[in-house]
């Protein structure tokens, strides 16, 4: 309980709420309680899986966020391009080996639609790049020649992300690591989106193969 000295505005002695009034050598005083901060739980491990989920996929969607705005920008509404990514991949996006979560790469998607694709897709390394190479006929079968392709290279080893653009009706298109990197494991995809930027195809996974003539 608290005693007001001189009224309502005087000093005090006792507690009142989070503070204590109190004098020494005829100085009052006004402490406050030190809170005792609450300590979290743990977490279970189905949450601390969802963690790790979450801070891997997120963590490969964030660079390309610009990509993702062509690739998924009509299913964005009020939310992100990198959030549309990630509700769209969460569910494929994973591989467990033991107790190693690993990303899905093969399933990784960096774009959603129904625009024609190309066919015949390939990619290999040269000249310290990735040429990526698909067939440029396709057009007027649910896609047009100024449609543009989009091809991503990911470097997992440094967390890189590489890529180019070309229209359809180029057939290909080749871009440099700019000595950034020199070896190690790629993974390369493509995607087309027209010209005006309204309309997306999938995304299409493209194994490393030797240099096509």
């Amino acid at each position: 309980m608290a005693i007001l000295k001189d009224g309502i505005n005087g000093p005090f002695s006792g507690k009142v709420g989070s503070v204590v009034g109190s004098s020494w050598r005829k100085i009052n005083y006004i402490k406050g309680f030190r809170r005792i901060k609450e300590t979290k739980p743990e977490p279970s491990p189905k949450q601390a899986a969802q963690h790790r989920r979450f801070k891997l996929l997120n963590g490969f969607l964030r660079p390309v966020s610009e990509i993702l705005e062509t690739g998924f920008g009509q299913f964005t509404g009020r939310s992100t391009a990198v959030n549309a990514a990630f509700s769209h991949n969460y569910g494929h996006a994973f591989l467990m080996d033991g107790d190693e979560l690993t990303l899905n790469y093969r399933e990784l998607a960096f774009s959603r639609g129904t625009l024609y694709t190309a066919g015949a897709e390939k990619a290999w390394l040269e000249n310290g790049g990735i040429r990526v190479r698909w067939d440029p006929r396709t057009y007027g079968v649910g896609g047009e020649m100024d449609d543009v392709g989009h091809a991503i290279a990911h470097h997992p080893e440094s967390g890189l992300f590489f890529g180019g653009n070309a229209q359809r009706h180029a057939g290909e298109v080749a871009f440099s690591f700019n000595g950034h990197v020199s070896g190690g494991d790629f993974h390369v995809w493509l995607f087309f989106a027209d010209s005006r930027g309204k309309r997306a195809s999938r995304t299409v996974y493209i194994p490393l193969t030797g240099p096509v003539s």
